[in-house]
């Protein structure tokens, strides 16, 4: 892979592809301030998941979205989700995909962060919740993600300290 393709996202490169994802406080191209972005992130907690994860394109999405474990949070939003003490596992990584897909489509630089955020937001509910990573990043990108993370000032902090937790859990199974 060429580390200086910039067609490659942060869901499809190495840890070269992540840190240049992840240097995205580029103030002169920011379109919006943390006031907005952190109004932009609690829409994006706010949305029902029914409607924004009809759009994700999974075969399995169907399968999972019937699954007995999902029925209760369909009606429900990503935060209710998110701050859940024991949310449906599928619906975590079905998020995780509208997050991916999102981030893959979205031409705003900011939009990708709102996307990269609810990525790495699930990844660390699946930790914290369901003591299991739902997806394939190695530990080296993930703790560089959660760190990017955490270091938002637009998250809310139930939300950051649910990914601190998680890059905790990440240090102590290395």
């Amino acid at each position: 892979m060429n580390d200086r393709d910039t067609t490659q996202t942060i869901f499809m490169s190495g840890p070269a592809g992540l840190a240049r994802i992840l240097d995205q406080n580029q103030k002169d191209t920011a379109l919006w301030g943390p006031d907005e972005m952190r109004a932009m992130w609690r829409h994006q907690l706010r949305a029902p998941l029914d409607a924004d994860l009809s759009t994700v394109q999974s075969a399995n999405l169907a399968v999972l979205r019937l699954a007995p474990e999902t029925s209760g949070f369909l009606d429900k939003s990503f935060e209710n989700l998110l701050h859940n003490a024991k949310p449906s596992l599928s619906l975590l990584k079905v998020s995780k995909q509208f997050a991916k897909q999102t981030y893959r489509d979205a031409e705003d630089p900011q939009l990708k962060e709102i996307a990269a955020a609810l990525y790495y937001a699930c990844y660390a509910v699946g930790m914290v919740a369901h003591g299991q990573r739902i997806g394939g990043m190695s530990s080296r990108e993930l703790a560089g993600g959660f760190d990017w993370a955490v270091g938002r000032i637009w998250i809310d902090e139930p939300t950051k300290r649910l990914i601190a937790q998680a890059r905790e859990l990440l240090k102590q199974s290395s």
